[in-house]
């Protein structure tokens, strides 16, 4: 009898809508709460009940790539159309950054070495005190934001970069373990220090 009513519970039968799904997918979760494995038959049972999830489960995956393989379909197809020239635009971009960036540094660099010297010219004596101070002023800060009239802006920033010097300098804590490496190679066979192969049950139906 339990066997019968877990089938009717998640059983696809023809076309179903989505309150139909709900309701199928809300009673399956009451069968599984009050599903008990304590012998043979109830076991027979678990593994009929399995199969009709997955045939509920297909049924649902179904309805669902109805509405998703043809929106996938006009995307890839968008994305075949426009891409290309997406990334023809990025990199238009980027180049034009990258001169920008090269001239406004240039101009930066030319600054810094003309406040050097005015310094240096002070500390010598070449140069009164409010003097040097007048040329620096002069001189002005650094250029970090152009902006036009049309309301176009670039601004230069400074990116801070990690860069790893010497790897055998780094403390452990900060290592990743190659969990895919080690893995294959315990399961090969090889003893590794430090690594245990263990193993666990798991159910397939």
């Amino acid at each position: 009898m339990e066997k019968k009513k877990a089938t009717q519970l998640v059983t696809v039968e023809g076309e179903m809508n989505l309150d139909q799904i709900k309701e199928k997918s809300s009673a399956m979760q009451g069968m599984v709460d009050e599903t008990k494995v304590t012998n043979e038959d109830e076991l027979n049972v678990v593994a009929d009940k399995i199969k009709n999830i997955k045939q509920l489960g297909k049924f649902i995956k179904q309805e669902k790539e109805k509405f998703t393989k043809p929106a996938q379909a006009i995307i890839n197809e968008a994305r075949t159309k426009y891409l290309p020239y997406e990334k023809m635009c990025d990199s238009a971009e980027a180049q034009l950054k990258v001169k920008a960036g090269a001239y406004m540094t240039k101009v930066e660099d030319e600054r810094i070495k003309k406040e050097e010297s005015i310094a240096a010219r002070a500390e010598n004596g070449q140069l009164k005190d409010d003097t040097a101070v007048r040329k620096m002023e002069e001189l002005g800060e650094e250029k970090k934001t152009v902006a036009t009239v049309s309301g176009a802006k670039l601004t230069l920033k400074t990116v801070k970069e990690v860069v790893v010097a010497d790897e055998t300098k780094i403390p452990r804590e900060y290592l990743v373990l190659d969990m895919v490496k080690i893995r294959k190679v315990a399961l090969a066979g090889v003893e590794i220090p430090g690594v245990e192969v263990k193993e666990t049950k798991q159910m397939s139906a």
